[in-house]
C-alpha cells in the first residue's frame, strides 16, 4: 500500500553499506536545530527559480515533463517521440511509410536532444550550460542522441497517414548522458582510497544504508547532488562517483516517490541510518546541507563512500 508520503514532497539520499543486521526499526537522527550558521561563501544559496513540482506518479516513479520529451528519473532515462507524415504522392506505399519513419527518427532525435539539455546536472547547471561550453560535450550527447534505442516498434496510423516513434537515452551510463559529460566532470579515482577508518567499519558493520529524507526540504533531482556540513564545508561531491553511478547491478541513482517501495527493497529493509534534512542549497535545491551533530556523525563519509562502492554496495536513492 502507498503511504500518504507520496501526497508530499520529499526526498531520500540512500548510501548502502555491507551490514549484516537484521534490525526492522531504522536509527532516526533528527536534524539539530542548534548547528551553527552555513558559510554562505562555501555554498551556493541563490533563491530557487521557483521551478514547477515535478509530478508524482501512481506507481512511485518521478518523470519531469519537458516541453518536447520526459526525463524519467526512477527510470534513469531520458525518452522523446516524434512523427513523420507519409508522401501522398508515392504510390509505393511501403517506400512512403519508410521515408516517413526515418523523418519520426530525426524529429524524436531533435527532441531527445533537446529535452536532454534540461536535465539538471548538479543544483546550479543543466546539461546545456555544459554543451555551450565544451564543444567535445555537444558532439558527445549529439553522438548519444544518435544511438538512442528505440522503444517498441514504430506507430503507424492509417487515418492520420503518420508514423510515429519513441527513443529513449540513459542519464547514468557509460554510453549514456553522464558518459558524454565526464570530460567535463573530470571525475577522480574514487577506487583509490586509503586503509578504511574506523567509523567507515564501525557503519558498515551496523548498518545497511544511510538515508537522508529531505521530505521538510522540498530536495529535487539532479545528476550529482552535493552534501555539505554545517559550516559550510563540502563533505561529498556526488560528481567525483559518476563513473560508479551506472544503471548495472546495485550501484545506481535513483528517483522514487515511495519510500516503502525503497525499504521493501532487501539492502535497505534490515536497518538503515535515517538522516531527517532541514536544509537544502543551490539554485535549483538539490544539495543537502547537515546540522552539526550530523556532520560530526557523517565525517567519515567522503573517505569511507569508495569502500562501500568497492563492496558494490552503493546507490543513491532520491524520493520526491
Amino acid at each position: 500500500m502507498k503511504t500518504t508520503l507520496i501526497l508530499i514532497s520529499l526526498t531520500l539520499l540512500i548510501l548502502t553499506g555491507c551490514g549484516t543486521t537484521t534490525v526492522q526499526t531504522p536509527t532516526v537522527l533528527s536534524t539539530d536545530t542548534t548547528a551553527p550558521p552555513v558559510t554562505q561563501a562555501a555554498i551556493p544559496m541563490e533563491e530557487s527559480d521557483q521551478l514547477p513540482p515535478i509530478p508524482l506518479q501512481a506507481d512511485g516513479d518521478i518523470e519531469e515533463v519537458m516541453p518536447n520529451g520526459e526525463i524519467d528519473w526512477s527510470g534513469n532515462t531520458i525518452r522523446a517521440t516524434g512523427t513523420g507524415v507519409l508522401d501522398p504522392n508515392n504510390p509505393n506505399v511501403a517506400q512512403a511509410r519508410l521515408m516517413a519513419e526515418r523523418a519520426a527518427v530525426v524529429v524524436a532525435q531533435r527532441n531527445l536532444l533537446e529535452t536532454a539539455q534540461g536535465v539538471k546536472v548538479n543544483s546550479e547547471t543543466r546539461v546545456e550550460n555544459f554543451m555551450t561550453t565544451y564543444d567535445v560535450i555537444y558532439t558527445r550527447v549529439e553522438g548519444v542522441v544518435k544511438n538512442a534505442r528505440q522503444l517498441g516498434p514504430s506507430i503507424y496510423n492509417e487515418e492520420m497517414g503518420t508514423v510515429e516513434v519513441e527513443l529513449e537515452m540513459q542519464i547514468h551510463s557509460t554510453n549514456g548522458l553522464s558518459g558524454a559529460l565526464a570530460a567535463a566532470l573530470g571525475s577522480p579515482d574514487a577506487t583509490s582510497a586509503a586503509i578504511m577508518s574506523p567509523q567507515t567499519r564501525d557503519f558498515m558493520e551496523q548498518y545497511s544504508a544511510i538515508v537522508f529524507d529531505g521530505s521538510q526540504a522540498g530536495l529535487t533531482p539532479s545528476m550529482y547532488p552535493k552534501i555539505y556540513d554545517a559550516n559550510g564545508n563540502l563533505l561529498l561531491d556526488t560528481s567525483n562517483y559518476s563513473q560508479y553511478l551506472g544503471s548495472a547491478g546495485d550501484t545506481a541513482m535513483q528517483f522514487i516517490s515511495d519510500v516503502e517501495q525503497i525499504l521493501s527493497q532487501p539492502a535497505f529493509a534490515q536497518n538503515p541510518f535515517v538522516v531527517n534534512v532541514s536544509q537544502v542549497a543551490g539554485q535549483f535545491g538539490s544539495d543537502i546541507i547537515l546540522g552539526a551533530e550530523q556532520s560530526e556523525s557523517l565525517g567519515w563519509l567522503k573517505a569511507g563512500l569508495p569502500f562501500l562502492m568497492s563492496a558494490g554496495k552503493f546507490l543513491l536513492n532520491v524520493v520526491l
